[in-house]
């Protein structure tokens, strides 16, 4: 099984290069390197998840509501930001290529979210629980203050406009740092 790891992680990078050189430059350069950053970070994630879990096969399986929570939220910003993708990106030569793309993707994304929404959990929240839920709740709202505050220093000094799309990015880059800040108050206990 290792060995057929290894050879799917070969293929994948000649694959991905050969995908970055084929897709034609946009009208701002930053955004063809910011959808191939986040595409080959996810899919390097969904990798390590996949073999994460195949190598701890032995071990029972737990769904508890920190795992629904993860779930739902990572699905949830995973699903903003290919929104927000959507809207930034210039239109295709075909036009319907990028709706059917973008829109099978959201779809699949959306499908996920409601698998782990409507999945049955028989643990209930405990005062821990909701204790690292306000703790990251209250530093993720702390992190978008600080960064509206900075928008705004950067606003006053250089004309700035703000799209739709990169405020769709945002919101799902703050459900992911939600998470984060989850996962690190769930660890430290």
């Amino acid at each position: 099984m290792k060995h057929i790891k290894k050879w799917l992680i070969w293929a994948w990078l000649p694959v991905m290069l050969l995908l970055w050189l084929l897709t034609p430059p946009s009208n701002s350069p930053w955004i063809k390197h910011t959808v191939f950053l986040v595409t080959i970070t996810m899919q390097g994630l969904i990798f390590w998840l996949v073999s994460k879990a195949q190598s701890q096969e032995d071990e029972e399986k737990y769904f508890g509501l920190t795992e629904k929570l993860y779930g739902m939220t990572l699905f949830t910003a995973m699903a903003i930001y290919t929104k927000g993708i959507w809207i930034i990106t210039p239109a295709t030569s075909p036009i319907w290529l990028k709706h059917l793309f973008l829109g099978s993707g959201l779809f699949v994304l959306i499908l996920c979210f409601l698998y782990f929404a409507l999945k049955k959990v028989d643990e209930q929240a405990d005062e821990r629980f909701y204790m690292n839920l306000a703790k990251a709740a209250c530093t993720t709202l702390v992190l978008i203050v600080l960064s509206l505050i900075v928008l705004s220093i950067v606003t006053f000094f250089l004309p700035f406009t703000l799209r739709t799309g990169m405020v769709l990015i945002f919101t799902a880059s703050m459900i992911v740092f939600f998470d984060l800040f989850f996962l690190i108050f769930e660890k430290r206990g």
